[in-house]
């Protein structure tokens, strides 16, 4: 069903974009025309005093352009702040769950259950030696 419904989704949005292309295509044709632009006054230091023609399906492109190319780079940047912001809270949970392992032997200490209830005197008589061997090499 969830794959159907992303091929359905597909499907729209790339006939809407080849729709979307036709009309502006027909439009910019029929407006093939050259047109004058007058140049701001804080601009005509830079480009002079006299309009310039302008081509304007060349212009309407670049209006376009620049829209898509600006919503592009929003989109871009929601995006990269959701993956930041999802990567943090990962990094979040796992130091707190490392905190929490390192913590773990004084909250909750082992049981002496793998030790004896009562000493060996075995044990003790190899510990005895070796903590004499143990003088005998330090002197």
């Amino acid at each position: 069903m969830i794959r159907w419904l992303r091929f359905v989704a597909t499907a729209t949005v790339i006939l809407s974009m080849i729709g979307l292309g036709v009309i502006a295509g027909l439009f910019l044709v029929a407006n093939s025309g050259w047109i004058a632009v007058e140049i701001p006054p804080w601009l005509r230091g830079l480009f002079g005093d006299r309009p310039h023609e302008v081509w304007l399906p060349g212009l309407i492109g670049g209006w376009l352009a620049s829209a898509i190319l600006l919503a592009a780079i929003i989109l871009w940047s929601m995006f990269y702040v959701w993956r930041r912001r999802q990567y943090e809270s990962l990094i979040g949970r796992l130091e707190r769950e490392l905190a929490k392992l390192r913590n773990m032997p004084f909250e909750n200490p082992a049981p002496f259950e793998d030790l004896p209830e009562v000493p060996s005197a075995a044990a003790a008589r190899i510990r005895r030696s070796l903590d004499d061997q143990g003088d005998d090499l330090s002197a």
